[in-house]
């Protein structure tokens, strides 16, 4: 494993560690609420995208429900909260421990599946989970949703202002990021990667395929509902449709497929491009012209496919790295 100090040291290092203390000292410079909320939701997005990434990126079992998981760290943080007074900041673990497990179970079932069997049996789950979340209103509260209280403290995980979401949001994204590195430069990642190239040689070589997509898929889950849980914080306010909705899986493999699936950086270059189309999109033109974000979006996949297939990171990343060893040989 590459040590991070000698990643620094190369030009790709140096310019994403100039990116992100960019990230970090910049928020508290803006005054512009709007512009606040952008990071955020930039952070928020990009850890999800990463957590995403993790199974269906680096073991190339395409998921299609990583909106239930997200939707189970929501639900789990805010009734822990709303019933019992739970911190969310215990809530957001105990979200990510039952996605997890709930992951679990469902890989043991669906890992059999190939390819689009695979997604197309995710998607049905994920659809269980929002079909429940919409009818079982005892729990839920179905389509009302459920509000948290706006008593600004620590212990609830609610402030004023949205600088402190900034950097709570900037500390998970960085989080997801260094998992994602650390998964890809371990055995783990590197066993992930000959599963998804060739399961039959992976398995020839001594690779528990199946352990190891259990892992990702634990890790994976468990990312993904306490991104869930950190939005329910943030919009103090959750229903079926803004956590457990369809598109919420679709949007987060689109950052991913366009900034570089299987890297640790792409899924964050993902949402840093999609995300400000999106507010900006919604401020200038409101709902004059509805599912214009979607047109863009499926335009944007349709350039980078077909001029970068390898997404935007993983394209630069080989483009620069062999004129750097031509560089090198002189």
């Amino acid at each position: 494993m590459k040590p991070w100090i000698e990643t620094l040291k190369t030009p790709r290092g140096a310019l994403l560690l100039i990116a992100f203390l960019v990230m970090a000292i910049a928020p508290p410079f803006i005054r512009n609420d709007f512009y606040l909320d952008g990071f955020i939701l930039i952070f928020l997005w990009g850890a999800f995208a990463g957590s995403w990434n993790i199974i269906s990126g680096y073991a190339g079992m395409v998921s299609l429900c990583h909106n239930a998981f997200f939707a189970i760290g929501a639900y789990t943080s805010t009734l822990l909260f709303v019933r019992f007074h739970i911190t969310p900041w215990l809530g957001l673990f105990a979200g990510g421990i039952l996605a997890a497990m709930v992951g679990l179970l469902l890989g043991l079932v669906c890992f059999r599946l190939r390819s689009h069997y695979f997604a197309l049996a995710t998607l049905a789950f994920g659809e269980v989970i929002s079909i429940l979340a919409l009818s079982w209103r005892s729990l839920t509260n179905g389509s009302i949703g459920i509000g948290l209280p706006i008593q600004p403290s620590f212990y609830n995980m609610v402030f004023e202002g949205k600088l402190p979401y900034v950097y709570i949001g900037l500390f998970l994204f960085l989080s997801v990021v260094a998992i994602s590195y650390a998964i890809e430069h371990s055995r783990l990642g590197y066993h992930l990667t000959a599963f998804r190239e060739n399961e039959d040689a992976a398995r020839a070589l001594g690779v528990r395929t199946g352990r190891v997509r259990l892992v990702a898929m634990g890790i994976s889950c468990f990312l993904a509902a306490v991104a869930g849980s950190f939005y329910a914080q943030y919009i103090s306010y959750i229903d079926p449709s803004s956590v457990a909705r369809l598109q919420i899986s679709v949007q987060v493999a689109l950052f991913v497929i366009v900034g570089g699936i299987g890297t640790a950086i792409g899924p964050a270059i993902g949402a840093i491009i999609f995300i400000p189309i999106t507010i900006g999109l919604r401020a200038f033109l409101g709902s004059s012209v509805p599912g214009l974000h979607l047109i863009i979006y499926a335009v944007i996949l349709i350039v980078v496919l077909f001029f970068m297939p390898k997404g935007i990171y993983g394209t630069l990343k080989e483009r620069f790295a062999s004129g750097f060893h031509r560089w090198e040989r002189g």
